[in-house]
């Protein structure tokens, strides 16, 4: 792709580019194979190198275990949060009842998330999980499409998860379905620090 600047002299393709530049698009990460978050990460990467303002709201990932992500976030100090709500999957009944108990629910993440897309403070939003929490019916497919559709014009929009509903592919500029083929866990192979989480 030719990210080059064209010549200063000619006003109207500077204008242009500028425009097409910051033309903010959305992305769906679905599919029941790995990578959809491990995906948005990489979007994150590529954006923080060109001194992009990332947030990340991960839905049904809260534990007291640091994913890699929430490690490197905590060490870079910088232009990256990750806020995270709801319990995940895996977490147990005492973890469960410290997010009620904090206000770290999923309906917490879905305003905040909210806010996030529509403010234009980050050039970079990321839903992650956010199908799966519309699949429970914790946030209403409706809602969901209407914040992708007022998102703030230069915003970079990622979601992530399982299940998409056709509404959603619908509406996304990238949708790129993660497909399982082979995984290690059917040999007994546990999730790996560093790779997994």
């Amino acid at each position: 792709m030719n990210d080059q600047r064209p010549p200063d002299h000619d006003l109207l393709a500077q204008v242009i580019w500028e425009q097409t530049r910051r033309q903010g698009l959305v992305h769906l990460y679905t599919g029941d194979g790995k990578g959809k978050t491990t995906a948005a990460l990489g979007l994150a990467l590529r954006a923080l190198g060109r001194d992009r303002r990332v947030a990340m709201v991960q839905f049904l990932k809260r534990t007291k275990m640091k994913t890699g992500e929430i490690v490197f976030v905590e060490k870079m100090d910088g232009p990256f949060t990750i806020q995270r709500f709801g319990a995940s999957r895996f977490a147990t009944e005492e973890e469960k009842r410290e997010v009620e108990e904090s206000g770290q629910t999923v309906a917490r993440g879905w305003e905040v998330s909210k806010e996030l897309v529509k403010s234009g403070n980050h050039d970079l939003v990321i839903l992650d999980e956010v199908t799966h929490v519309v699949k429970q019916e914790l946030v209403p497919l409706q809602e969901l499409i209407e914040v992708v559709r007022d998102k703030a014009d230069s915003l970079e929009l990622v979601l992530t998860g399982r299940h998409a509903p056709p509404e959603l592919v619908e509406i996304c500029d990238y949708v790129t379905e993660m497909k399982k083929i082979k995984h290690p866990f059917r040999n007994g192979i546990r999730a790996r620090e560093g790779t997994e989480y």
